[in-house]
């Protein structure tokens, strides 16, 4: 591989061979924070398309493994951390490339402080310091001790990071499934009766989807997992089965137990909370608090993780500076890369929440937007990466990438039409700001740059 980033990183790589099927996929599957997800998302499916969520949530998996589907193409013909930065900017060219790398770690920036806000107020939760969940400064302080910790684990080594994932994710699913079973027990049927809610399918379905975002986690660390071409696609997709049915049984579990109209009711809060002390008792309540709070710790370093290689794979090639291209001699990750990004997002965090939680807010909206962009952008690349070579893979290489580009442009609408005007606003200024950034950084040499 050949890379045009500080000399000082030349000879030195990831650590090759260091993950497997299962530690991939558990990256895949924490970046998601399925209980924190759920925790906020099933009280809204109750109120937009009522028990149809458990259906909602599997059907909206669907465009979503159509990209998975995509990077599979594309990652077995040039398996690079860098995902989506380096397949657009091989079919697109380099301006196109750099946009969506930077929307790319944009998304994961302005995503790190929901998570580490929320990390912080169900840590005080816990502890019963409800003063100090209240606290914007005692919120700051604490989200950017979590994001720190996530980094330097992160920064300590991939094995060290997946394996933290691993024990992480276990804690996470156990708990989500105690509360399933509880609740299907309590309701004594698993059947439901028929309720759309508000019939809201739309918004439905933009909810959903974007409840598996994170999947793509498990491509981002290709470089270092075993069969890169392979492993990663494969971790992919059993990242999304699984999610599939984790989000459909426990969401099924939650209608049973509690019915439309009382979720409807707590669609804005955490429904976990307000459920789980009845039915599990002061103890179960606890735990299903404590499952939100290492499902936000687990996504914020499998944020970190993507996105640091992101940066590193946009040093090699020139759209970002060459430092950020240094690997650690010692552990063998993006040491320049995961150091800035982490205090980036540190400092974006704690302003934003010293500010106001209307611009926090705003600011986790615009990430349905950027996300859906770049998803968007990933599937038209395909057939124009494939120009000339579709013979024999037609279905991978055309039919499945326009079924994507059509499911995410349509996504993409939705996520435009219902976030409002303050997350366009960042969604704006991001892509403005990225643009002057990316388009000031010299083009790299001929035939440089390049795997």
């Amino acid at each position: 591989m050949t890379t045009t980033g500080d000399s000082r990183s030349r000879g030195r790589s990831l650590r090759r061979d260091a993950l497997g099927l299962g530690t991939s996929a558990a990256i895949g599957i924490s970046s998601s924070a399925p209980a924190y997800s759920l925790a906020v998302a099933v009280g809204l499916l109750a109120a937009y398309v009522g028990t149809a969520a458990p259906l909602v949530l599997g059907l909206s998996a669907v465009p979503v493994v159509l990209v998975a589907l995509c990077f599979r193409e594309l990652n077995r013909t040039e398996p690079d951390c860098g995902t989506t930065f380096p397949w657009t900017e091989k079919a697109f060219g380099i301006g196109v490339g750099r946009m969506v790398g930077w929307t790319t770690v944009m998304a994961c920036v302005l995503v790190m402080s929901n998570l580490a806000q929320v990390a912080s107020i169900y840590t005080f939760v816990l502890l019963g310091l409800d003063d100090a969940a209240g606290s914007r400064p005692a919120q700051a302080a604490l989200g950017a001790v979590f994001i720190t910790v996530m980094a330097a684990l992160a920064y300590r080594g991939i094995r060290i990071a997946a394996w933290t994932q691993a024990i992480l994710l276990t804690v996470e699913v156990v708990a989500l499934l105690w509360f399933a079973g509880n609740a299907f027990r309590e309701a004594g049927s698993f059947s439901l009766a028929t309720n759309t809610g508000e019939g809201k399918w739309a918004l439905g379905v933009l909810v959903a989807v974007l409840l598996y975002w994170g999947w793509d986690s498990s491509f981002s660390v290709n470089e270092e997992t075993r069969d890169p071409r392979r492993t990663p696609a494969v971790a992919a997709l059993v990242a999304n089965g699984f999610l599939i049915v984790l989000y459909a049984v426990v969401a099924w579990s939650a209608l049973a137990y509690a019915g439309v109209g009382t979720l409807a009711g707590i669609a804005d809060d955490d429904f976990f909370s307000v459920l789980s002390n009845d039915l599990l008792g002061t103890a179960g309540g606890k735990l299903l608090i404590g499952a939100v709070l290492v499902s936000a710790l687990a996504s914020t370093q499998t944020t970190i993780l993507p996105t640091a290689r992101t940066m590193l794979s946009m040093a090699r090639r020139d759209a970002f500076p060459g430092q950020f291209a240094r690997i650690s001699t010692r552990f063998h990750t993006p040491s320049v890369s995961t150091v800035v990004f982490a205090a980036a997002s540190l400092t974006i965090y704690v302003t934003l929440v010293l500010i106001s939680d209307a611009v926090l807010a705003d600011a986790v909206g615009a990430v349905s937007v950027l996300v859906s962009l770049y998803y968007l952008a990933t599937a038209i690349a395909v057939p124009v990466y494939f120009t000339g070579r579709l013979k024999g893979r037609v279905p991978q290489r055309l039919i499945i990438p326009v079924l994507a580009a059509a499911s995410f442009a349509a996504v993409l609408v939705l996520a435009v039409a219902d976030v409002g005007t303050g997350p366009l606003v960042v969604v704006g200024v991001t892509m403005v700001v990225g643009a002057l950034i990316m388009y000031s950084m010299k083009p790299p040499a001929e035939g440089e740059g390049r795997v």
